[in-house]
């Protein structure tokens, strides 16, 4: 460690499963564990399953964090999962892209599911049996509506027919959550694939792609599937419903994986910036490259405040959840991609070697975090939820600045809460117009009175709500292009929002990074740009957050804002060079 000083991290395990979880697996650095950014390199240009990884994961018991404690597993707390499902994903995304496909094959039986499929799904997926969730179609895409597979009603149960197509999992499920149309309207169904035999299921092969090639992206067709009656989730007919809502858990928890991918990002390209010698000095000491390293954490920080947010408010305030999750995908994966980008431009031609730096992770790791933007809905799906949302709830503004949820409470990122069991709080359809995040942006910007610069780009946060507000008030339900853009600039609010909001609530509590001003004003500057506000730069912040990331990185901490101690750095490599 250099230059640190045990002030600045703070001692509390915030996160207690994740810490487990990087010592069990060791450093995805080092060449020799089961989860090395080296053997996933190797797996990749094979096209092959990470075996090793999958083995290091189960070892470690990452899937027992799929299922919840009241079923027999480890799954207490979704913000505690959020940071379980980062430390996979700064390792192998393909891994926690898997895990994630069974958590949404499990989401809709904790939550509706009764006795017997708790009991039974449990039973799989402790026992180390992916899931799949049986939701896309080809020809449908995202409309769950145009849904054909069909279930038909039988004497002792039904009869399923239908193909569904790019679902992860698809080939090596052991069992599956399938919508299918039926009586009264679309239902929910169970199926095990080994109970109903194989001849009544078909896998399809697994569809080849640009990134993520070790995950199993594939489907499977239903032939005169017979299922019986206990197969029905939930109420029938409701199974739009349930997939609407057990998709807020999952478009959430996506976060987890953006966010693991941009740490190594990163982390590769600072120690590559302090070994690279360029005109008699190392490359870090350039001040473009500090500038993209800089504003690339800021980026990541950003993503991580309206992540945390979401993913607590699962435990705390799953009420707002059908605007905050949608709103949280939008905004982390994208925020995440862009900070690996500018990694890139950091690592220059070496972005696109597969050897050398890293041992040519970076290019496999800017391959599969793209596609993070697009599971569980894409961008564009993102954005047509939140504008339904809140033009819904524009018509219900009267009486909306209540607060239910205190904010000390949705951001205390790291204190222990009580968190609701799936089942004991089902999913929202609506967020009930009250929106605590943005509605309490007044109060969190007038706080920022005597930092002027500070209270500046707060100020223009408030006044792109307000006129965002207006926007939505004046067109309605229409689904055009300004409603589009009013729903993009209130997720970016919301991210700003997410920021202030941990600033003012836990900088005094998180101390070292937290504490520091630099991350805050480098975040706001980063949010009020892409709204299209000039901000300018604070160069002064940027170095003080490059400190930072140096000091992180020598003391083996997650970059992060919430203390979370990794597995201790491989040191096989000259100082500084990965």
């Amino acid at each position: 460690m250099t230059g640190a000083s045990p002030a600045m991290f703070p001692a509390f395990p915030a996160f207690p499963a994740a810490e487990e979880l990087e010592r069990a697996l060791g450093c995805p650095f080092d060449p020799d564990t089961g989860m090395s950014l080296a053997r996933g390199v190797r797996a990749d240009d094979l096209e092959a399953e990470p075996t090793a990884a999958y083995e290091a994961a189960w070892a470690a018991g990452l899937h027992e964090h799929l299922v919840p404690v009241a079923e027999g597993g480890r799954l207490g707390s979704f913000e505690s999962l959020l940071a379980v499902v980062r430390a996979a994903s700064r390792r192998e995304l393909a891994v926690s892209v898997g895990f994630g496909s069974t958590l949404l094959a499990t989401a809709p039986v904790w939550t509706w599911g009764d006795d017997a499929q708790r009991r039974r799904v449990a039973e799989l997926a402790l026992s180390r049996a992916w899931g799949t969730a049986g939701i896309s179609e080809e020809a449908a895409g995202s409309d769950l509506l145009a849904t054909a597979t069909r279930a038909a009603p039988t004497g002792e149960g039904f009869v399923l027919n239908g193909k569904k197509w790019l679902v992860g999992n698809g080939r090596r499920s052991s069992f599956a959550t399938v919508l299918a149309a039926s009586d009264p309207s679309f239902g929910l169904f169970l199926v095990d694939f080994e109970a109903v035999g194989g001849g009544a299921v078909r896998r399809l092969p697994k569809v080849p792609t640009h990134g993520l090639r070790g995950h199993d992206l594939s489907g499977f067709v239903l032939d005169d599937c017979r299922v019986g009656a206990g197969a029905v989730i939930g109420r029938p007919g409701r199974g739009i419903e349930m997939v609407t809502g057990m998709l807020q858990f999952t478009r959430t928890l996506v976060g987890g994986s953006s966010l693991g991918a941009a740490d190594t990002a990163l982390r590769i390209a600072l120690r590559h910036a302090r070994g690279r010698m360029l005109y008699g000095e190392p490359a870090l000491a350039l001040a473009p490259v500090r500038s993209l390293l800089a504003r690339a954490f800021a980026d990541l920080l950003i993503a991580e405040c309206t992540g945390l947010a979401a993913a607590r408010a699962l435990d705390v305030a799953r009420q707002r959840m059908a605007l905050w999750s949608a709103v949280a995908k939008y905004v982390v994966p994208a925020l995440c991609v862009d900070a690996v980008n500018a990694c890139g431009e950091v690592l220059s031609a070496r972005a696109y070697l597969r050897e050398g730096v890293a041992d040519g992770a970076f290019q496999k790791l800017v391959r599969d975090v793209a596609i993070t933007p697009v599971f569980e809905g894409t961008q564009l799906v993102q954005l047509d939820t939140v504008r339904a949302q809140l033009v819904s709830g524009a018509r219900r503004r009267a009486g909306a600045h209540r607060a239910e949820v205190p904010l000390p409470l949705l951001f205390g990122f790291g204190e222990p809460v009580t968190p609701v069991a799936p089942r004991d709080q089902r999913p929202s359809l609506t967020y009930g117009a009250a929106d605590e995040v943005v509605d309490l942006l007044d109060e969190a910007v007038a706080a920022l009175g005597d930092d002027q610069e500070l209270f500046s780009l707060g100020h223009t946060l408030l006044k792109v709500r307000d006129e965002t507000r207006e926007t939505l008030r004046g067109l309605g339900t229409a689904r055009t292009t300004e409603t589009y853009e009013a729903a993009r600039r209130h997720c970016l609010v919301h991210a700003g929002a997410c920021c202030l909001h941990t600033w003012l609530r836990r900088r005094d509590a998180l101390g070292g990074l937290a504490a520091d001003r630099a991350w805050l004003s480098v975040a706001l500057r980063r949010v009020v740009e892409r709204l299209g506000f000039p901000a300018g730069p604070d160069r002064e912040a940027e170095d003080r957050l490059v400190r930072r990331l140096e000091d992180l990185d020598d003391d083996d901490r997650a970059f992060s804002l919430v203390p979370l101690r990794l597995a201790p750095q491989y040191r096989g490599s000259a100082p500084g060079r990965v």
